[in-house]
Formats: C-alpha cells, sequence, structure tokens
C-alpha cells in the first residue's frame, strides 16, 4: 500500500473514532449491562415478601379497568403477562402529545385487585436502555442520531482493519507494556477489536438498519410502490398490517381465550405479551408473542387473531418463517443476544465492555499522537479531549452506579423515574465539567475514585435496604441481588486499582504529557507520598 493511501486511511480511522466515540461509548457500556434486562427489572424490584404470580383472570381485570379509566387505551394496548421473576401482569400504553412525543403510561393490579397507577419499581432497567440506544439524546431523534453514528462507526472498522492488515500475524497476539504507554494502549485496541471484529461488524450493521430503515425504504415507498410497499413486504418481514376499524362495536374475548386459541395453533407457546389495536371495534385486533421451542436461530413467535371473533389471521411459526422474516427477525436475535442462555449473555456483555474499551482507548491514542514530547505544556485541543474523554466516558460509569444507587433508595418517591435519571445525568454532567476544569491527571484520578466509591456503594445499599448483605443473598439463594453485589464490588476494586495507576502515572510517567504530574495540582509528587496518601 503507498504511504499515501495509508495515511489516508489512518486519519479516516482516526476521525470518525473520535467523532463517533463518545455515544458509542455510552450506547455499549449500558447495553451491555442491558442484555440483563430481565434480570435487572427483578434487582430493582425486589421485595421480600414478593407478590404471587398474578391469573388470567387478573390479567382481564387489568385490561378492563385500563380500558374504562383510559378510553384512549383502546387504540394501541401492551398487556404483559406474569412471568417467573415478574409476578404481576402490567398493561402498557402511549399517549400521543401534541408534539408529537409519547408518554407512557404504566398500570397494575394493587393487592386488592385495584387499578395500581403508582410508577413501577422497574424503571431502571428501561432507562439504561433508552441510554444505549439513544447515547442519551432526547428519544424524539437520540434514535437516528445513533443510527447515523453506527454508519460512521462501520467506516471506523473499515478503516482500521485496513491499518492492520499489513502487519495482521506480527502484532495480533502482541501487547507490550513498559515505559511506551502509546504503545501499550496500541496494542491493547488493536487486539481487542482484531478478536472482535465480527462481532462489530454485526453490531455496526443491525444498529445501522434497526435506526434507519424506515428512512432506506422511504423513497421506494413515495416513489416507487406508490405508498404500497410495506403491504408487500409486510408478510415476508412477519408485519402483519392492521384491520381498519369498522365503526362497530363488539365485546372482545377473554385474555384467557385469545391465548387458548393462540396455543391451539402453537401448542408449544409461552405467551409473554398480547398487545391490542382498535379494542372494543369489531375489526380490533390481537397479537399474542412469546417463544416458542425450534432448533433455530430465532424462538420469537407470534399469533394474529381478530379481537372480537377469534379468527386466526395469521401464524409466525420460528421453524417455518419466509427468509425475509428469518432475516428481519435474525438481525434481533443477534442485536439482542436472544439466541442463546446466560452463556451467550456473559459473551456478549464481554464484547460490549471491549468494545467501551476500544472507543475510550482510541480516544487515548488521539491524545499521545498529539501531545508535545519535548515539552509539559501541551496544546489546547490535546488537553481538551483527555479532559472530555475522562468526563464523558468515566463520568458515564460513574452515573449510571448512581443510578443503581437512586433505584435502590428511592424505591417509594413518587417520582423516583425522574429522580433515577436526574441522578444519571446529574453525575455525568458533574463529572464533565470537574474533568474540563481540573488537570487532567487529577480529573480523571477523582472521577475513578468516585466510580469506585458509588460502585461499592451497591451492595452496602443492598444489605441497608433490603436487609440483604452478600452473604445472605448468597446462603438465601437470592441470585440475582448476589451477582449484581459481587460484580459491583469486584468492578468497584478495579475503579479503585485504575484510580492508583493514573495517580502513579502521573508521578512516575513521562514528563511530557497530558498525564504528568507537572500538569496537576495536588498531586502527590513522590513514590513515597503515593504510599502514603
Amino acid at each position: 500500500m503507498k504511504p499515501s493511501t495509508f495515511k489516508t486511511f489512518v486519519s479516516v480511522h482516526t476521525w470518525t473514532g473520535l467523532g463517533a466515540g463518545f455515544a458509542l461509548f455510552i450506547a455499549f457500556y449500558t447495553g451491555s449491562i442491558t442484555l440483563f434486562m430481565e434480570e435487572l427489572e427483578a434487582w430493582e424490584s425486589y421485595s421480600v415478601t414478593a407478590p404471587p404470580a398474578q391469573s388470567y383472570a387478573q390479567a382481564q381485570r387489568l385490561l378492563d379497568q385500563v380500558l374504562e379509566k383510559e378510553p384512549g387505551a383502546a387504540e394501541n394496548l401492551s398487556l404483559m403477562l406474569s412471568a417467573p421473576g415478574h409476578p404481576e401482569n402490567t398493561a402498557r400504553w402511549f399517549e400521543k402529545l401534541e408534539d408529537d412525543t409519547f408518554e407512557e403510561h404504566s398500570f397494575r393490579l394493587s393487592g386488592s385487585n385495584q387499578l395500581d397507577t403508582t410508577p413501577s419499581k422497574e424503571h431502571l432497567a428501561h432507562f439504561l436502555y433508552r441510554l444505549h440506544y439513544t447515547a442519551g439524546l432526547p428519544a424524539s431523534f437520540g434514535l437516528e442520531v445513533l443510527g447515523i453514528i453506527c454508519l460512521i462507526y462501520g467506516v471506523a472498522l473499515i478503516s482500521g482493519v485496513v491499518i492492520f492488515l499489513p502487519n495482521f500475524m506480527k502484532d495480533l497476539f502482541k501487547i507490550r507494556p513498559g515505559v511506551n504507554k502509546k504503545r501499550f494502549w496500541l496494542d491493547a485496541h488493536n487486539v481487542v477489536g482484531i478478536f472482535s471484529l465480527p462481532w462489530h461488524i454485526m453490531y455496526a450493521w443491525s444498529s445501522a438498519m434497526l435506526a434507519l430503515a424506515i428512512y432506506f425504504l422511504a423513497p421506494f415507498q413515495l416513489v416507487v410502490f406508490d405508498a404500497d410497499l410495506f403491504k408487500l413486504i409486510g408478510p415476508e418481514i412477519g408485519i402483519v398490517e392492521t384491520l381498519e376499524p369498522s365503526g362497530e362495536r363488539s365485546e372482545i374475548i377473554s385474555v384467557e381465550q385469545l391465548v387458548t386459541i393462540a396455543k391451539r395453533e402453537l401448542p408449544d407457546l409461552a405467551v409473554k405479551r398480547l398487545r391490542y389495536t382498535h379494542v372494543g371495534d369489531r375489526n380490533g385486533m390481537v397479537r399474542i408473542t412469546g417463544d416458542a421451542n425450534a432448533d433455530t436461530l430465532v424462538s420469537g413467535a407470534q399469533v394474529f387473531l381478530n379481537a372480537s371473533t377469534g379468527e386466526v389471521l395469521h401464524v409466525e411459526r420460528p421453524d417455518s418463517t419466509s427468509i425475509g422474516s428469518t432475516l428481519y427477525r435474525g438481525l434481533y436475535a443477534l442485536h439482542y443476544a436472544d439466541f442463546g442462555e446466560y452463556t451467550l449473555k456473559i459473551v456478549y456483555f464481554v464484547l460490549g465492555m471491549g468494545g467501551a474499551f476500544l472507543f475510550y482507548s482510541g480516544n487515548l491514542l488521539w491524545v499521545e499522537s498529539r501531545r508535545k514530547r519535548r515539552t509539559p505544556e501541551q496544546t489546547a485541543g490535546t488537553s481538551f479531549v483527555a479532559r472530555l474523554n475522562s468526563g464523558v466516558c468515566i463520568g458515564t460509569m460513574a452515573g449510571v452506579s448512581a443510578a443503581f444507587l437512586a433505584a435502590r433508595s428511592l424505591a417509594e418517591f413518587s417520582d423516583r423515574d425522574m429522580l433515577i435519571e436526574l441522578s444519571y445525568y446529574g453525575i455525568l454532567l458533574a463529572s464533565t465539567a470537574w474533568c474540563l476544569y481540573r488537570p487532567v491527571a487529577s480529573g480523571t484520578r477523582d472521577l475513578l475514585y468516585a466510580c469506585a466509591v458509588l460502585t461499592a456503594a451497591i451492595p452496602v445499599f443492598d444489605a441497608t435496604y433490603l436487609d440483604m448483605p452478600i452473604w445472605r443473598s448468597v446462603m438465601d439463594g437470592h441470585w440475582v441481588i448476589a451477582s449484581v453485589d459481587i460484580i459491583a464490588a469486584i468492578t468497584a476494586l478495579a475503579f479503585w486499582k485504575t484510580a492508583r495507576a493514573v495517580q502513579t502515572r502521573a508521578v512516575a510517567g513521562d514528563d511530557h504529557s497530558v498525564w504528568a504530574h507537572q500538569t496537576t495540582v495536588g498531586m502527590p509528587t513522590t513514590q513515597e507520598e503515593i504510599k502514603t496518601s
């Protein structure tokens, strides 16, 4: 490859990675955690006196009371049935507001079988998931912005491979720790990137498609197919067009009867959700979704019924779907790790955290490549990116830990959902401001210590608010609580050790660096002071 061409690819990789890195760090860090969405919900809503599993009759009572209280819910209402770890039936609908945004309404039954409109105790997992697909931007446009960022992410992947290929075999397993920290970070960046490359390609492609597919299809929908495209491809990808309302009133079939009809079509269907449209109209429809046993990548199945007559409109079986539906649902399964058990989720978790490391380390390499090596005075741009990298990335981790603490300690507050989100954004903004104000090394060190303290407090809060210290949760078999607390303790220790390493490098590292002690205030300046600080 010509040196000029190689230099072009390096520039493309550098600037695309830098431009997309901060948003992708947030997406990968929170996405790794929300792979365990059900476990997070169980952790957040844990109660020593857990309610018993609710019945189909209670689901019907919930549905009837929601429709009586909120007539607008009849247009689009989801009913999540009781399941292991989630004993309560839950009804949700989204009200469209004047500014074209949507407000979520959630309902459950109280212990006396009356409608309960108090906020759900399962907001943390859903908030982290929203961070995953919006990177913290407003939901009205965050998904589309992140989709565009994922296209840039794909360009960074391709250019990175081109850069690494000339020395592929020589550098594949090489990590060189030592005095040259830039070489160490580059080796680690390359090894993590190459070994997880197929996974990253899948995520760049699937994320862009899930976020932007509607825009890719829009020209064909409007120009080529005269607004009939979705009627043509809908059945091929498992989407059934909603029946047009007839204007005639009709009673709907009970929840239990609808589930019975669905199981008659798919005997091994484990029903999770019923989604109603136009409830009370003769053409009202219900989509019943769940999992069916099948030796396929996709286990999801669904049955579409007329909610008033019980007529079967469409059945989507995992082992007999069309090619289009298999590809479409396979895309979801690969993206969300829906085709495996805990082993697969753990692999995805490790890869996801490795992905977050790639974006953080890539920004570090940008800083190291542009710092002045003959003077301790660094350029404003280099120092700014170093500060921003620590503030956003480490601040995100601190904010997530703070959100965990808020979810546990504010469980009885009526506005807990808002407080959980404020705890994250408050810590993130404060962390970024702190790093922009402080010298790079001291600001980064301070945030890592803050991460360690906030994360270590998670098991402390479980012990305080649930009377469930780690040893008791292990002995009593409360594995969700135990797993979260043990992982939090290990992660807190890693944050603390990393903070110590940053402090050590500030003193013992290269004097001509943004991380050097000359550019910090109040840092220990000798190895002895480090040991005693």
